[in-house]
This record gives structure tokens, sequence and C-alpha cells, in this order.
């Protein structure tokens, strides 16, 4: 079921960027005529001062997201899928206490859709989540307001011909300067816990970066990605939540496409074999938990542990670990994108070890930003960890949860 029109679905964000990988990785054609915007090989992270920037050599598509949406919409209904549009969710169907389908609104009609699996693929408020009763194992808290992270896009033309054209990341600022329609670009930001925080954050970072560059404001729009760990549990008795309804957007970037991808690729491989069996219980479910927290949820857990204190330092510790390629090195950024985690050896952990102390003795890097990096980069490493090793059944997850919650701070 979809909410919105036919078409609708990403047109509040318009133009979006996919990794190159990640085509080969789901099975997904490459994107042409309309849809494609251009191929970016490779792009530029900046420090917060200075014009040192890191290239990233790792390529991605610059698509139209409406048009990506309805090739996705045209594959499922080529494959015998009905899709719904204009159809909003109301509530669920319960019977004994478990879901068993959806109640719904179509216009002026009132629907009762029964069946043996809801999924909630609803997006950042998960409707259907928050709706299912207490106690069948799944967080069903509303997301808290301050866990989004406000995008504010604005769509610039007639541009000077010294404006950054390609791919641009700038992290301090978390914001972002990419290939818009023709010769224009896409200035962006993200900032946690407010919209307000977000459209001043860009105005300062415009100020300060491109005070006179002389464009033409195409449109400016703005929208939220979770900031926040998933829910412990994707699963219930006949029920699961994937994508960014379950807050799998990449931590180092807010994007959650092809993260959400990988969660649903799991989600049909166990929803298949669950039907097949007859059997749709929160037991024959838990494999959807087990393989996604193993393995990107694990990375994605000690990726968010990291990047949070990270992108909080103070100006002068970022602009010093940019100089001494920790956390913002080339290699540490393509890394990212592409495994979702940074290899590191003996040898490269020993280099970032030295360079933290040094800079810690040598009045580059502050005593709270070096304390708080330490701390972090502990953490980050247990909740991977911990994650990897996932319950196998449902009877071990209490205890891991509530290790789980310690790791996080929650009490």
């Amino acid at each position: 079921m979809e909410k919105q029109k036919s078409g609708e679905p990403g047109s509040h964000i318009g133009i979006f960027h996919v990794d190159e990988i990640r085509f080969a990785q789901f099975n997904i054609p490459l994107p042409e005529g309309d849809e494609l915007i251009g191929h970016h090989p490779e792009g530029r992270a900046w420090p917060p001062d200075g014009e040192e920037a890191k290239m990233v050599r790792y390529p991605f598509y610059v698509m139209e997201m409406p048009l990506f949406i309805q090739r996705l919409q045209g594959y499922a209904a080529g494959a015998g899928a009905e899709i719904l549009f204009e159809t909003e969710f109301t509530g669920l169907v319960l019977e004994k206490g478990q879901p068993a389908g959806i109640y719904a609104r179509s216009g002026d009609e009132e629907l009762t859709i029964k069946a043996p699996l809801v999924i909630d693929a609803s997006g950042v408020d998960g409707v259907v989540r928050v709706s299912l009763p207490a106690g069948l194992g799944v967080e069903t808290e509303p997301i808290d307001p301050q866990d989004f992270l406000y995008v504010i896009l604005q769509y610039w033309d007639d541009l000077a011909e010294d404006f950054p054209r390609g791919l641009n990341f700038y992290p301090f600022h978390k914001a972002f300067i990419n290939p818009g329609y023709g010769d224009g670009a896409i200035v962006g930001i993200g900032q946690p816990e407010k919209l307000e925080i977000a459209s001043q954050v860009q105005e300062q970072f415009l100020k300060e970066r491109f005070p006179e560059v002389k464009h033409r404001l195409v449109k400016k729009t703005w929208g939220r990605t979770p900031y926040r760990r998933p829910p412990f549990s994707l699963v219930a008795d006949s029920f699961m939540v994937v994508g960014d309804a379950a807050f799998m957007t990449k931590p180092f970037s807010g994007e959650g496409v092809t993260s959400g991808f990988t969660a649903c690729r799991i989600a049909v491989e166990t929803a298949d074999r669950a039907l097949q069996k007859g059997d749709l219980s929160r037991e024959q479910l838990w494999p959807l938990n087990v393989r996604y927290f193993r393995d990107q949820g694990a990375k994605f857990a000690g990726l968010m542990a990291q990047l949070l204190v990270a992108a909080e330092l103070p100006r002068d510790d970022v602009s010093y670990l940019f100089s001494r390629d920790v956390v913002f090195s080339s290699y540490d950024l393509e890394q990212m994108n592409r495994y979702f985690e940074v290899k590191m050896g003996p040898g490269r952990l020993l280099k970032t070890a030295a360079a933290l102390l040094g800079g810690r003795l040598g009045g580059k890097l502050s005593r709270e930003g070096f304390a708080a990096l330490l701390a972090a980069m502990k953490r980050a490493g247990a909740l991977q960890k911990h994650y990897e090793r996932f319950p196998e059944s449902p009877a071990d997850f209490p205890e891991w949860e509530a290790k789980a919650r310690a790791l996080w701070d929650e009490g």
C-alpha cells in the first residue's frame, strides 16, 4: 500500500545519489533515460578550513528519485504485486492479540485487508510498528523528533565558474554540494534535533565558505531522516519492519535507500521460507534479526557510536584529524562507503594512535576531544562485537538486549 498518488513517491527529494556498486549487488539494472542525471567516479571531502580536500574514489549515479521508484514499482507489478495508491494505513487487524492484516482508507472507502504477514515499510514514522500491541517483543515508541537528521536542499542555478562541481562533502558542517540539473547544484545540509538548527547552520556555512557566490535559487525543500539506532528486534509474530521505519540509514551520510535494500532482501528470503511452512511466528521470522544485525547492523552500530562523537568535535580538532588522515582520510571515507566499516591492520592502528597521542601532547587536539575519541572508539568496538553476537534464538534475546541498552547508555 502506498499513501501517495502514483508518481509522487520521492518527489519531495527529487535528485538523489546511489552507489554504483549497489546496482549489481541487488541485481538492479543501471539507470538510463530521464532517470539518469549523471555519473561521478569520485568526490571530495573538505576540511573545516582551507582547500586541502580529500579525494574519495567511489563512484555514484545521480538520479531522479521519483522515476527510480516508479521503475522499482514496475518490477514489483510485473512480478505479480498489486500496489494500492492513495491508500492510507489506519490500524492493525488483530486476532488473538497478533497482527492479522490492516485497516486502511482509500478515498471514502474503508478497507480491511487480511494477511498472514504485515511488513512496515512506511518510512520514518513507522506507523505500523507504533500501532503494535505491547508485549510482542518489538519497541513501539514513536521516534523522538530530536532523533531525526533534518535535511535542507537548495537547488541553485546560474552559478559562477569557480563554484564546486561534482560531489562535495563538508563533514564538520554536515553539508554537501552535489550536482543538480544541467550545470546547477544542490546545496544541502543535515543537522540533528531541529529544522531551525539546520537552517541556521546552512546559512552560517554559506556565509563562511561562499559569501560572494552569485546564483539563482530555483527551489528549496526539506526532509528528515532517522539518526538513531534501529529497534533491537525487527520481527514479531506475523510482523516485520524494514527501511527507514527501522532506522536503517547510513550513519555517515543519512542516506537509506540501498542500506534498506539489504534488510529487504533478507526479509524476502525469510518470509518466503516461513510462508512455505505456513508458520509466521516470531521464531520463524527471527533470521531477519540474526542476519541483519550480525552484518550491516553491527557495522552501523559501530560507525554510529564513533561518528556521533567525531562529528561534534571542536573545529580545531576536526582540522587536525583531517591533516593527519584520522577518521577523515580518503581511505576511511572510501571504506565507510564501500564496506560500512574501516578495516585497520596493526600498522594503521599504531599510526592512528600515534597521531592522536601526538596531537594531544602537541596541543593540536583538545583534551576533551582526545578523551571523547578514545571513549568512542572503545564503545564502537564493543557495540559492533555485541551486535555480531546477536542471539540465534528469541529465548536469549532479553539478556542480549539488556547489554545492548547498557552499551548505548540507555540504562
